[in-house]
This record gives structure tokens, C-alpha cells and sequence, in this order.
């Protein structure tokens, strides 16, 4: 797993940018309709044997030189780890326990302040994120290093048992909606059993199923969903609700893709197929009795 961590310095001067390795495309910009960055957030994708993760708007006690809120991302990929395999059996229970921690977070404060914000500040002083900012991108490598195997040990302390790829609940807010079993849902983050269907989504990206799980600040219902990246496979959406939308939204199905309808009507397929077949079929029918007319003439 690939971990990196994105924020800004105290001077002006100092704007966002990630303190070690940057990842190799903003793959996040894709949602930038959807939900602001600044703001919590999260988004996770899995396609083609690799995952990607983005949690971002994690505030720090930290402000710029005119008084702004300085935020973190952390941007996170890795390789699917499936339940009971070895390989990478630590990847998806840390990320699962992050995302736990997440949503637990902004469930306990408007602004998501809590135990990853303490984490973040605790890893990094504000000196030593103005010096590595401050610095080219090619100096300073080995303070860089250290400090990314510092964030990956603090993550990986956030899950007690890493042994252990369980499945931790957000919050305990009630009986879950039948909805949340369905493979595409949108849901209120707050809407009973809405946080655990959510991680257990998430934790079905990390085992290898193609999909997606986001939580979104800029979505309020499910007609803005129609801006979201269309991708086959699993999706489940929690509204953020604080900017826009009602946190307490209850559970409902989104639409399968048209690709997917289509694939899933097999009967449909074969009788397309059979369109062309009978028409070139009566074509060559007709050539033939003009050619055996023309015989007889």
C-alpha cells in the first residue's frame, strides 16, 4: 500500500502540496463536482486489480498567516487483499479502520475534528511541514521518507487487531434499511445502518470487487449522482449533509448502468443477433429467385 499526505504551511507562499511522494494522477479531480476537498470527504474505487482511496477535509489545528483552517488528504492505493489471503492482509483492515475513524469523527463534530486530526498534527509540526514544502520536491528526500513510514506506522495503529480483517462499525444508529443490500444505494450518512453498509462496501472494493464508495459534500439526492464517473460494478454513496443535503436522507436504489441492464438480458442479446442473420438470409433469398427468373426467361 501506497500512502500520501497532502497539506499547506503557515506562509502564503506555502500552498497545498503533498510532504513526501505525490501520487502519479489526481484521480480525485474526477469528482470535483460532487464533493469539495476542503470539506470531509471520502472516495474509494476499484477497478483493474488495484483500489484507490481519498480522505480528505481532515481539519488540523493549524491556520495560514491570514487565520484560515489548514486541512489534510490522505490519498491511499493498493493492490486488493481478499479476506483470509496473506499477501497484503494488512491493507485492508488499516483502511477499513481509517474509514471507521473517519466517519466517527465527523459523526461527533460538524468539522470531522477528532482522533485522525490529532493523529496528523501529532505527526507532523508545523516547522517541519513549512520546511518540506519550502524545499524542492528532489531535496530533503530522506526527511520525506521518514516522515511517510511515520504516517504509515500511525495509520496502522488505528487498527488494534491488524490480524483481524473484520469489518468495524462507524456507529450503532439503528435497524438498516433492506435497501443497503442492494449493489447500488445512496443514502444520508446518518440514515440507520447507512455508516456499516457503507464499510462493508469499502470493504468489498479492498477485497478486489470493482466499484465504487464515496462520501460526498456537494450531493444531496440521487438525481446529482447523474454527474458521477459511470463505472460497472458495486456503488454506495453517503451524503455528507454539511453543506448540502440531509445527513438523515433514508436508504434508496440507484439504477444499474445501461451497459449492465443490457448484459443482464441474455435473451435480449440473442435476439439482436438474430436481426442481421435473417436479414442477410432474405436478402440472399431474393437474389437467388432473381437469378432462377431470370434462367427461365
Amino acid at each position: 500500500m501506497h500512502v500520501y499526505l497532502r497539506t499547506r504551511g503557515v506562509p502564503r507562499k506555502l500552498d497545498y502540496g503533498f510532504l513526501g511522494a505525490a501520487p502519479g494522477s489526481r484521480w480525485w479531480d474526477t469528482y470535483s463536482e460532487l464533493t469539495a476537498t476542503e470539506r470531509p470527504c471520502l472516495l474509494a474505487v476499484t477497478s483493474k486489480g488495484r483500489w484507490r482511496v481519498l480522505i480528505s477535509g481532515v481539519p488540523s489545528t493549524r491556520t495560514d498567516s491570514v487565520g484560515t483552517l489548514v486541512y489534510y488528504t490522505l490519498v491511499l492505493d493498493g493492490s486488493p487483499s481478499p479476506a483470509g489471503s496473506v499477501g497484503a492482509w494488512q491493507d485492508r483492515p488499516t483502511v477499513l479502520a481509517l474509514a471507521s475513524r473517519w466517519l466517527d469523527d465527523i459523526a461527533r463534530h460538524p468539522e470531522g475534528r477528532g482522533v485522525l486530526s490529532e493523529l496528523l498534527d501529532c505527526l507532523c509540526s508545523s516547522a517541519e511541514v513549512d520546511r518540506l514544502l519550502a524545499a524542492r520536491h528532489s531535496e530533503l528526500t530522506t526527511e520525506r521518507a521518514e516522515l511517510t513510514a511515520r504516517l504509515a506506522t500511525a495509520l496502522a495503529s488505528l487498527n488494534p487487531a491488524p490480524s483481524v480483517p473484520s469489518v468495524p462499525s462507524a456507529q450503532d444508529n439503528g435497524a438498516p434499511s433492506p435497501v443497503l443490500l442492494t449493489e447500488r444505494w445512496i443514502a444520508g450518512r446518518t440514515a440507520p445502518g447507512a455508516d456499516a453498509a457503507f464499510l462493508a462496501r469499502l470493504s468489498s472494493l479492498l477485497s478486489g470487487e470493482d466499484g465504487q464508495a464515496h462520501l460526498l459534500n456537494l450531493v444531496s439526492s440521487a438525481e446529482d449522482i447523474t454527474a458521477l464517473p459511470q463505472k460497472p460494478g458495486l456503488l454506495a454513496v453517503l451524503i455528507e449533509g454539511g453543506m448540502v443535503g440531509n445527513p438523515a436522507m433514508p436508504a434508496e436504489a440507484l439504477p444499474k448502468l445501461p451497459s449492465e441492464v443490457v448484459a443482464s438480458a441474455p435473451k435480449a442479446r440473442w435476439r439482436a443477433a438474430m436481426v442481421p442473420t435473417v436479414l442477410t438470409a432474405l436478402i440472399l433469398l431474393l437474389v437467388a429467385l432473381v437469378l432462377v427468373a431470370g434462367n427461365w426467361t
